[in-house]
């Protein structure tokens, strides 16, 4: 397999890896224009851009990069230390001559589940990004996924609310909404989900507080000692409104926090 099969097999398997491109070499750089080198977020590498400590340094800065999402150009100087220019970075090598590799971060889309296609949900499907997220419209009555309500979602799926949680499989950085018609099918969802030990990122269920506190201890009650750290429930920060575009920007607001990891109010 070349590295252009890889980068595509990685790209339809919806992982987060990094590209190093050597751009440019001078010297005597144990890499040649066009050696490339793709960095996974575990660390795992295929492919090559010269070895020894350039490579590490490669990898390090790679690593560094792609958990921003960022791209961009580094300058590398396999000289001695007294040859070290501002914008280079010191490898430690004495073969001579530099290597300037360009890095390309490839996020996959994050998988955003909304059960429940109601008003909160059209209004949370205009502020999400569509570069940033798949989105997934999920509800038992079929007038509320159709594309006429629903035009930026990327999948509308009629279903049986319990039937469809118990066979999706929602990757580690997808985003679960659960916010169904009447509050009626909130619980079979949540219990679904953690029955089933599924690993995800962010599980928000909408509520009061004391309609909150009861599903949580009936889901104890259930299914024994249960992990909650990912589920914010009531959903959303708590920056104020009631009606369904300001519910449904207090949600994209946590979701935001949690991808970037910032303390905030949140409801839960």
């Amino acid at each position: 397999m070349d590295i252009t099969e890889k980068i595509y097999l990685l790209k339809n398997e919806n992982k987060r890896f990094i590209v190093g491109t050597l751009v440019e070499a001078s010297g005597s750089s144990p890499g040649k224009t066009g050696f490339k080198m793709i960095i996974q977020e575990n660390g795992k590498t295929f492919g090559t851009v010269g070895g020894g400590n350039l490579e590490m340094l490669v990898i390090k800065d790679g690593l560094e990069m792609l958990r921003c999402a960022e791209n961009g150009l580094k300058n590398y100087n396999l000289s001695k230390k007294t040859s070290i220019q501002k914008n280079e970075i010191d490898t430690g090598m004495i073969c001579g001559g530099t290597a300037k590799i360009y890095f390309e971060s490839i996020t996959p889309k994050f998988e955003v589940y909304i059960f429940g296609g109601g008003h909160i949900a059209q209004a949370l499907t205009k502020i999400l990004n569509k570069q940033k997220y798949k989105i997934f419209i999920i509800d038992n009555r079929k007038e509320f996924v159709s594309e006429k309500i629903h035009p930026r979602a990327d999948e509308r799926i009629h279903a049986n609310y319990d039937e469809f949680t118990q066979k999706f499989k929602p990757s580690q950085d997808s985003y679960i909404i659960i916010i169904t018609h009447g509050h009626k099918h909130d619980y079979e969802i949540l219990k679904n989900i953690y029955q089933r030990k599924l690993e995800i990122k962010y599980v928000g269920m909408i509520g009061s507080k004391n309609k909150v506190t009861a599903n949580l201890k009936k889901l104890k009650s259930e299914i024994g000692d249960v992990d909650l750290k990912n589920l914010y429930s009531p959903i959303g920060l708590d920056i104020g409104g009631d009606i369904p575009s300001e519910i449904a920007l207090s949600i994209a607001a946590e979701m935001q926090s949690i991808e970037f990891q910032k303390k905030s109010f949140h409801m839960k």
